[in-house]
C-alpha cells in the first residue's frame, strides 16, 4: 500500500508537469481544429455564431473545388514548390558542403547565412522590397548601369511577382537548410574522401559520388519540411504584394486569410483549410514512398 501511494504520488508529480503542454494544446490546437472541422460544414455567421449559422453538408466543399481562385492558388502554390524547393536544397547543400571544410572566417560565415532565418519576416519583407524595387531598388540601378534597358518589374510585375516571392524565400531560409546539412554532413566520415582523392577523383566527383549519396536523409527530411512551408506561405505574400498583382501571387493560405478575415465567410475558408491539410498529407506519402528509391541510410 506505501508502495502504491508513493508511486501514485510520483504519477501526479509528473503529470503536474505535462498537464500544461497538455491543455495548451487541447485549448490552442484540438478544440480549434474540430471546430473548423465543424465550421466546414456550415453556412457559418462569423457575427452571430452558432445561432445565426446552418449546416449545409458538403456544400462549402463543392464550392472551393469549383472556385477559380482556389485553383489559382493551388497552382500558384504548385509553381512556388517547383522553384524554390530544388534551389533551395541544392543551393544549401552545396554552400554548406564548402563551410563544411576549413577556412578562414567559417564561422563568421555560418552566422551570416543564418541571419535572415531568425529576422522577422515583416521587418526582412520591408528590407527586400526596398532593395527589389522597380523604380529606386539597388537591383534595379545596378542592371541599368550595366547596360539592361528593360529592367524587371519585380513585385509589381504579373510576370516577376511569384518568382521574386521564390527568391525572398529562398534567401529567407537558406540558412536553416545550411545548418541542418552541416549537421548530416559532419557524421560522414572522412575515410571516404580520402579513399576518393586516392582514386583520383575530383571535389565535384566527390560531391556527387559522395556527399550527395551519404546526406540523402536529411536531404530527404529537408525536402518534406521545405515542400511543406512553401505550401504554408503567407506572410512573405502579405508584407511584399498582397496577392497582387492581380492573382499573380495569391496562395491557398492567403487565399484562407482572405475569405475568413476580409469577406467572413469563415465555413468556406474552414473547407479551404481541411482539403489544404489533406493534400499536403498526400504530398506528404508521396515523398515517403518516393524515397525508398533514393535515400541511402548508412
Amino acid at each position: 500500500m506505501k508502495r502504491q501511494k508513493y508511486c501514485w504520488k510520483k504519477n501526479i508529480v509528473g503529470y503536474s508537469f505535462i498537464m500544461p503542454a497538455i491543455i495548451g494544446f487541447v485549448f490552442f490546437m484540438a478544440y480549434p481544429l474540430l471546430k473548423s472541422l465543424y465550421m466546414s460544414f456550415m453556412n457559418w455567421n462569423m457575427f452571430k455564431g452558432e445561432s445565426g449559422s446552418e449546416w449545409i453538408g458538403l456544400k462549402n466543399y463543392q464550392s472551393v473545388l469549383t472556385n477559380e481562385y482556389f485553383q489559382t492558388g493551388l497552382g500558384n502554390n504548385i509553381l512556388l514548390a517547383l522553384m524554390g524547393v530544388p534551389i533551395l536544397l541544392l543551393l544549401s547543400m552545396i554552400i554548406a558542403t564548402l563551410l563544411n571544410e576549413k577556412m578562414y572566417g567559417r564561422g563568421i560565415l555560418r552566422a551570416m547565412y543564418f541571419v535572415p532565418y531568425i529576422t522577422t519576416v515583416t521587418a526582412a519583407a520591408l528590407v527586400f522590397s526596398a532593395i527589389f524595387h522597380p523604380e529606386f531598388g539597388p537591383i534595379n540601378s545596378l542592371l541599368r548601369m550595366l547596360g539592361v534597358n528593360n529592367v524587371p518589374g519585380w513585385a509589381t510585375s504579373v510576370k516577376t511577382a511569384l518568382p521574386t516571392i521564390a527568391i525572398f524565400w529562398i534567401w529567407k531560409n537558406v540558412g536553416y537548410c545550411i545548418v541542418i546539412f552541416l549537421s548530416g554532413l559532419q557524421g560522414i566520415s572522412r575515410s571516404y574522401y580520402e579513399a576518393a582523392s586516392i582514386d583520383g577523383a575530383t571535389k565535384i566527383q566527390q560531391f556527387f559520388k559522395i556527399t550527395m549519396p551519404l546526406v540523402s536523409p536529411t536531404t530527404f527530411f529537408l525536402a518534406i519540411t521545405t515542400v511543406i512551408a512553401s505550401f504554408q506561405i503567407f506572410p512573405e505574400v502579405q508584407v511584399i504584394t498582397q496577392g497582387g498583382p492581380g492573382t499573380a501571387t495569391t496562395t491557398l493560405v492567403y487565399h484562407i486569410y482572405d475569405m475568413a478575415f476580409k469577406q467572413f465567410n469563415m465555413g468556406y475558408a474552414s473547407a479551404v483549410s481541411w482539403i489544404f491539410f489533406a493534400l499536403l498529407i498526400i504530398i506528404t506519402i508521396i515523398q515517403w514512398v518516393g524515397q525508398k528509391k533514393w535515400v541511402n541510410y548508412m
